[in-house]
């Protein structure tokens, strides 16, 4: 009977908490469980946070990913970087290139769509 409340509370879905900031050449998003479909216009991406469930489209110059369970879908330009840190995290990415790929940490995934 004293997990009940545990378990409750563990179901129920956060809000959307945090930061997005784009600059001529940068796309920031930080915090947790943002929701979002952004153009790239040729900028790089960088995501930090939990729970980011985001779509970049048009050609990104790169990714930065870092945190835990977040699931990104990127265009990206050819030759870009793509960097994977954390924990438990999708990435899904087109491209007519594969990027240059850095993953670390444990059950991430980079799939080509």
């Amino acid at each position: 009977m004293l997990f009940a409340p545990l378990v409750f509370a563990a179901a129920v879905a956060l809000p959307q908490v945090g930061t997005t900031a784009r600059s001529a050449d940068k796309i920031e998003i930080a915090g947790v469980g943002q929701r979002n479909t952004i153009a790239c216009d040729g900028r790089a991406v960088e995501v930090a946070g939990s729970g980011h469930d985001l779509t970049f489209t048009g050609s990104c110059a790169g990714l930065r990913l870092s945190g835990t369970n977040n699931q990104i879908t990127i265009d990206l330009a050819p030759n870009a970087r793509l960097t994977v840190e954390g924990t438990s995290q999708t990435v899904r990415w087109r491209s007519s290139a594969r990027p240059r790929q850095s993953v670390v940490g444990v059950g991430n995934r980079v799939v080509r769509l």
